[in-house]
């Protein structure tokens, strides 16, 4: 394959050029396959969410991968610093600021999330149906503006 290239006058990135260890074309940049899997697979040991369904998971996205950023990887917790910092400051009780010029809408769904009370909070699903509202009447908005600027 690298000489077909070659042929060509073509630069190849040596990142996408073939793997040394296997002798395959790489299919993303600086990803092979089978060296990533084994990789991986070689790490199995040296980790656990403590989860024997969620290891699975990471474990079989991690052995079917197609490219590179197409599985899932377990990152403990303590690693993450600033969810740390995230977590104290809601533990103190502490809001981010919402702008001025935040719509009134969203403003107020931000702070239904917020609510001491669990039994406040909206759930995925009234989430999600918000979200979608919003997205229609954005839709709507655009197309109504749209139609309006065709006419003149």
């Amino acid at each position: 394959m690298e000489e077909d290239y070659c042929q060509k006058n073509k630069f190849i990135p040596r990142e996408l050029k073939t793997c040394p260890e296997y002798g395959k074309p790489r299919i993303s940049f600086g990803w092979c396959k089978d060296c990533e899997t084994n990789s991986m697979k070689e790490n199995f040991l040296y980790w656990t969410s403590e989860n024997k369904e969620i290891d699975e998971l990471i474990r079989y996205t991690q052995l079917n991968a197609p490219q590179t950023c197409d599985y899932l990887e377990w990152i403990p917790f303590e690693k993450f610093e600033m969810v740390k910092y995230i977590a104290k400051s809601i533990c103190n009780d502490e809001k981010l600021e919402i702008p001025e010029d935040t719509p009134k809408f969203y403003a107020e769904l931000m702070q239904q999330c917020w609510d001491d009370d669990p039994e406040k909070r909206p759930n995925a699903s009234y989430l999600n149906k918000k979200l979608g509202e919003w997205i229609t009447l954005i839709c709507e908005v655009e197309e109504s503006i749209s139609c309006r600027r065709t006419r003149f």
